[in-house]
């Protein structure tokens, strides 16, 4: 674009009058502002590039075909960013030519203002196999041409790998069913000799793009090699869908395999005394991955979930299980409420995961049996009417005991009961511990998915006097057969005992309670304390005849003299307290915990055992509760 400004073109007389009648020189006039002709000025390219499929600004999916590259049949997408210093819209002008000079059509050129990015489009159609080269130049609204861009060569490999993926076991034998709860190894195969990696998924749909998966669902290929094994993690005692697919060099992916993994039943761990003739086929309760012990739960800072897996003597073994969303979380886990690919699904006997996130919304997310929960399966609780506007957000605590009312009425009997303290207002003036009853099915006793809780029609126990405790467990700790509750008072520091007991009326209640442990359970001396009751025992192999069919099974069998509920307890970070614990010979022993330590107390029907050390570093700093 040219302009001209104010007195372009002035007669030499007429300056010079004026340097007559002005103190400004006639230079000085004209090198004034509005006063000097303007230059024509010609449109540039920045940068360009092209990009296999589509491009979108920012978008992380973005595929660059670099010069000399390969795209498969995706088409191309063209970028250039243009600048015209006059101002205006500027257009680019694609040239994309085959190696003998042929032109090919470039379709959806986009104009846009100066520093903008603007985009062409090559689609597939016009791209067969071959070699290719492409430039482009800038035009603005004058007519303007910049010079072009040096030419990139690229070539399009266009032909797909014709066949699917082929799925057999490691060793190349066919599929066989196999157990849930188990890991198989599979070997990935196809004909092609220019593959890239082998893309999967379990019960999800692969995408359709041109842009391969990522993290472990993507197993790259060295140069002509054609087969790859993947280990998947079999959770579920319906089957699994496996997806595959396999991309070329180029990008161009195979038809989809959908390929059926069948199972049968996960192996469960029974109680003592119960065997797989008297037992409904579940976890036991606090058991995450089904090993027959209980374990633990902990939110990290930053908003991360950790598994601590227990050994059965108080030790833990930590694995991660979520990457975000859980910071503050109230987290409660005891018993299976839904089916880990939704509430559709046949119950599967896993543990699963009740959390009220930061956000005072309630979710049940699906355990698969390995520790793991579900955030793409989980299912938000809504609060009952009577919490008011704050909804779940009055609540301080959630627990999941299992059947701690032991109903027997239809439509709740063996349920799975979620128990909560709950504030009894907006302003917490005090709080009541709630039993919401588990919901069963009428016919097998198995969860109602559909309801899990009876949240209309909740008990009550004990008043409103307890926005002062935290509970620390509810278990059997007494053997009368009823779940007791020990909890710790924040204010006097003591733990108290409350059993449990059944009415004439059929209704759980609680007795006065009793002293369990006297001082020095302040959150500032232990900061975190939780039980999942009894943690300390073997799991061992039996067998049993049915009918005249030998059926193995485990049970779990309680350590002798340590059939109690136990706890676990944090210290607080402090190099100079002196923490007292015992060792594995049973003799007293003293640490200090800079960063905080973990404590494993073995429990007894009227109080605690001395504590032995589980944990020498990182409990005050690397999570902030444990459930």
């Amino acid at each position: 674009m040219t302009r001209r400004r104010a007195g372009a073109g002035a007669p030499r007389a007429l300056i010079a009058l004026l340097t007559l009648i002005l103190p400004l020189t006639a230079a000085d006039l004209l090198s004034a502002p509005g006063a000097a002709a303007a230059t024509q000025t010609k449109p540039e390219v920045i940068s360009a590039g092209a990009f296999a499929g589509n491009w979108e600004p920012s978008a992380e999916g973005n595929r660059p075909v670099p010069c000399n590259g390969v795209v498969g049949n995706s088409g191309l997408a063209l970028t250039a960013v243009l600048r015209d210093d006059d101002g205006g819209t500027v257009t680019p002008q694609f040239v994309v030519t085959t190696a003998a000079g042929a032109a090919v059509p470039v379709t959806y050129v986009t104009s846009v203002s100066s520093g903008g990015t603007a985009t062409g489009m090559v689609l597939a159609q016009n791209l067969p196999t071959g070699s290719y080269k492409w430039k482009v130049r800038a035009k603005d609204e004058e007519g303007a041409y910049s010079a072009f861009t040096g030419e990139c060569a690229f070539s399009v490999d266009a032909d797909a790998p014709m066949d699917s993926v082929t799925v057999t076991k490691e060793d190349g034998s066919a599929l066989t069913i196999q157990q849930a709860r188990t890991k198989m190894r599979l070997k990935l195969k196809n004909p092609a000799t220019d593959l890239a990696g082998f893309c999967w998924s379990l019960d999800r749909s692969l995408s359709v793009s041109s842009t391969p998966c990522g993290g472990n669902n993507w197993i790259p290929l060295a140069q002509g090699v054609t087969e790859a094994v993947i280990e998947v993690n079999l959770t579920d005692r319906f089957g699994h869908n496996l997806s595959t697919v396999v991309y070329d060099k180029a990008g161009n992916s195979s038809p989809t395999t959908q390929t059926t993994l069948n199972t049968f039943s996960a192996s469960f761990v029974y109680p003592a005394g119960q065997t797989p003739l008297n037992r409904s086929v579940t976890d036991l309760v606090g058991d995450l991955n089904g090993d027959g012990f209980v374990d633990l739960l902990g939110p990290e800072a930053d908003g991360g979930l950790r598994l601590y897996a227990s050994n059965g003597a108080g030790r833990v073994q930590m694995r991660v299980v979520g990457d975000s969303g859980w910071k503050d979380a109230l987290i409660a886990h005891g018993g299976d409420f839904m089916g880990f690919r939704g509430s559709t699904d046949a119950p599967d006997g896993f543990e699963d995961v009740i959390a009220r996130l930061s956000d005072n919304k309630l979710y049940i997310y699906p355990g698969n049996g390995q520790g793991d929960p579900s955030y793409a399966n989980r299912r938000e609780l809504l609060p009952p009417v009577g919490l008011g506007s704050m909804g779940w957000g009055r609540i301080q605590q959630i627990i999941a005991p299992g059947d701690l009312d032991q109903r027997t009425d239809v439509g709740f009997k063996k349920g799975n009961d979620l128990v909560v303290v709950e504030c009894v207002d907006d302003a917490c003036s005090g709080a009541r511990l709630r039993i919401y009853s588990g919901r069963t099915k009428p016919g097998d006793a198995s969860p109602n998915q559909n309801q899990p809780f009876d949240f209309q029609n909740p008990g009550y126990t004990g008043g409103t006097t307890w926005k002062n405790y935290t509970i620390l467990g509810i278990g059997d700790q007494n053997g009368d057969g009823v779940k007791d509750i020990l909890a710790r008072n924040k204010i006097d520091g003591n733990l108290y005992f409350y059993a449990g007991k059944i009415g004439a009326d059929g209704k759980f209640g609680l007795a006065p309670r009793t002293t369990y442990a006297t001082g020095g359970w302040r959150t500032a001396d232990r900061p975190v304390v939780v039980s999942r009751g009894n943690a300390q025992g073997a799991v061992v192999s039996k067998t049993m005849t049915d009918e005249g069919q030998v059926i193995p099974y485990k049970q779990f069998q309680p350590k002798a003299g340590d059939e109690q509920g136990d706890l676990w307890a944090t210290t607080p970070a402090d190099a100079k307290r002196v923490v007292n614990y015992v060792d594995s010979a049973g003799k007293a022993a003293t640490t200090t915990c800079p960063t905080g330590c973990l404590l494993f107390y073995p429990g007894g029907p009227a109080g605690l055992k001395q504590p032995q050390l589980v944990g020498a570093s990182g409990w005050a700093t690397s999570v902030t509760n444990l459930f």
